[in-house]
């Protein structure tokens, strides 16, 4: 379902692994290219009773839709709102990239993630993830020059899913420093 380019995938959707229900607000084959221009970089995926990142990509079943979303619908990169994480984003901000970043991690090998005293601990095969974001970049390339949008566009989308990968990463380190060095707790 898809209200003010508010994208929301259902519970539902998971348990059945009902993937076509899931892209129809969103699938290139069922919308108009000026639907699909205007939906470039602006959709929020919300995905229901997902309160963390890594209850999508540690979670079986999650994992399993979206594989099978990807192999349907691999065009994150071209429709979801994405901006690189930094101290002035809002918090629906970092959930838009972290959901991102949520779906990429779903095809990566030997993920662990473990409570620490900052948060959490991430590891996962980098190789993985790199070609997935690399696909992803991609796919997103072709949907636009499908529907004509810039060479110029297509490479500030390229690098804007690029510096929100690092970011998701980097992000975690200064803040737990911060945090530590001052003695506070969260």
């Amino acid at each position: 379902m898809m209200n003010n380019y508010n994208w929301v995938i259902t519970k539902k959707q998971i348990t059945d692994c009902d993937v076509d229900s899931a892209i129809i607000p969103v699938d290139p084959e069922q919308i108009a290219d000026a639907a699909i221009h205007g939906l470039h970089g602006a959709v929020r995926l919300r995905v229901e009773n997902v309160i963390r990142a890594r209850d999508i990509f540690m979670k079986k079943e999650a994992r399993k839709f979206f594989r099978a979303l990807h192999v349907r619908w691999p065009y994150a990169g071209f429709f979801l709102r994405l901006t690189p994480i930094s101290k002035s984003l809002t918090p629906d901000q970092i959930v838009d990239v972290s959901l991102f970043m949520a779906l990429a991690l779903c095809h990566v090998g030997n993920l662990a993630c473990c409570e620490t005293p900052n948060g959490i601990a991430l590891r996962c095969n980098m190789d993985h993830l790199a070609r997935h974001l690399a696909e992803v970049a991609r796919r997103a390339m072709d949907l636009a020059d499908c529907i004509g949008i810039s060479e110029e566009e297509v490479q500030k989308r390229d690098h804007l899913i690029t510096a929100s990968a690092v970011s998701y990463f980097r992000a975690g380190q200064p803040l737990g420093q911060r945090i530590k060095k001052h003695g506070k707790s969260r």
